[in-house]
């Protein structure tokens, strides 16, 4: 790499490097008075920015006219692993910026390559590949950049009709779901939606979500209700379950539990001892 002095205006404004979304270019004013004699620009040898996409907003808007920039005799594949790696590792991107970064990436190397090179946090199949373009399209790019809308429940969502995919968007846009429970509010809704024939917003108006959304911990409220109303006879006995056990008034060292969903009447009873001593002397009565 050669460090040069250039003029911003001679920088080429061609974006085949940039993936920066959404763009902020004050993260690069923490770097610039963390490391004032670090040049925070690097070009290709015909003058397109590598990395340091942001860094060049920054400059542009103050007016600046002159940098000091290490240029790169750099090709597009490298430059772009250079700018994800070194992006990565310094701010960490958001999931839209590592998708659109495979998506530049894929036509210039093969999947493995990318794979190996690049940090990528979820493996890249021939599913998520096929749907980049619906990924970063709107609006799931801005849920993907705000981190409200996990990888495998994105790939599912162009399977689903549009204003059911509308209200899925803005459940998780309002209440925070982790990955697996993202999956699961997906198949519970359209597991009702089928049986019922009725749309996910019919269902979640059903369900009383504008309250649901005013309690502590919704995403577990939501969940709840969800279950109770795709399985509403499990949900019945499940209460059941809970009175009975109330009214037995066990004691704490013991501990009932029923089978999945009920299927057989079969009850396990687990006895729970502090230490060895008191298992022996448990063990012992129960002979």
């Amino acid at each position: 790499m050669l460090t040069i002095d250039l003029k911003l205006e001679d920088i080429s404004r061609d974006d085949i490097y940039d993936f920066s979304f959404p763009q902020d270019p004050q993260r690069y004013a923490a770097l610039e008075e963390k490391f004032p004699d670090l040049p925070l620009l690097i070009v290709d040898k015909a003058k397109r920015v590598v990395w340091g996409h942001d860094y060049l907003r920054l400059l542009l808007g103050r007016g600046q006219e002159n940098a000091v920039i290490l240029e790169a005799n750099i090709a597009p594949a490298a430059a772009l692993f250079l700018n994800f790696n070194l992006s990565n590792r310094l701010f960490g991107l958001n999931l839209y910026e590592k998708l659109l970064f495979v998506k530049k990436i894929s036509s210039l190397c093969p999947v493995a390559e990318i794979q190996r090179r690049a940090d990528l946090d979820f493996n890249l199949n021939d599913t998520l590949l096929q749907r980049l373009d619906a990924l970063l399209s709107d609006p799931l790019r801005q849920v993907l950049a705000a981190g409200q809308l996990a990888l495998k429940a994105a790939v599912r969502l162009p399977d689903i009709a549009a204003p059911d995919r509308k209200v899925l968007l803005g459940l998780f846009k309002e209440v925070k779901f982790s990955e697996s429970q993202q999956l699961q509010v997906m198949q519970l809704l359209e597991e009702t939606a089928f049986r019922e024939k009725k749309s996910f917003a019919r269902i979640l108006a059903a369900l009383g979500l504008t309250h649901l959304l005013r309690l502590e911990m919704p995403q577990h409220k939501i969940m709840e209700a969800l279950n109770c109303r795709r399985f509403p006879a499990c949900s019945r006995r499940e209460s059941e379950w809970q009175q009975w056990q109330k009214k037995l008034a066990i004691p704490g060292r013991l501990l009932l539990a029923h089978v999945p969903f009920f299927a057989k009447e079969e009850i396990q009873i687990s006895l729970i001892a502090k230490n060895k001593l008191e298992a022996e002397e448990l063990l012992r009565k129960l002979k």
